[in-house]
């Protein structure tokens, strides 16, 4: 019964002995694993899921104003595509932020003939020149509408022009 027994533990300690040099060698062919996240209950990993969408803008439409030599009122219309907030900057080329501002003649800045320049934001009212925040995130539509009294007979003939500039900031 002795020589069994002995037999039997040489047994063990030798398939002891090889198990440990064959779990070496194959456990050195694998990545490590972090046992850290694992508890009685499980184990636990999150894996983050992210969309990132750039800010963008479009100003479309507001085609070209056309004054009449016997006064009115002529208008535009554009619309501001924007899927962020953001700031919205008018000016003229000839006055900067003045609502009262002019077309000049193209040969002799001097020669001008007054205009009054409105904007309106469809369901927000008057617009004034200079910087205005808005809330984006859908089509902002706009109306400009530039009024000149009637010019004199002996007015300079010729074309006067002014610029109405749309910037769009974030």
């Amino acid at each position: 019964m002795n020589k069994i027994l002995q037999a039997s533990l040489v047994a063990t300690l030798l398939g002891a002995g090889s198990t440990a040099l064959y779990a070496e060698d194959d456990t050195a062919s694998r990545p490590s694993y972090n046992w850290g996240n694992c508890t009685s209950l499980g184990c636990e990993k999150d894996i983050p899921i992210k969309l990132e969408i750039p800010k963008k803008c479009e100003v479309l439409g507001g085609s070209a104003i056309t004054l009449n030599k016997n006064g009115g009122t002529q208008s535009s219309n554009y619309t501001v595509r924007s899927n962020t907030h953001y700031t919205l900057n008018i000016q003229t080329a000839n006055t900067g932020t003045s609502a009262s501002t002019y077309v000049k003649h193209e040969d002799d800045g001097s020669v001008r003939v007054p205009t009054t320049i409105v904007t309106n934001k469809t369901g927000g009212g008057v617009i004034p020149f200079g910087n205005s925040n808005h809330n984006g995130l859908a089509d902002d539509v706009y109306s400009v509408s530039v009024t000149n009294a009637a010019v004199s007979a002996f007015q300079r003939a010729g074309t006067y022009n002014d610029t109405y500039k749309i910037k769009v900031y974030y």
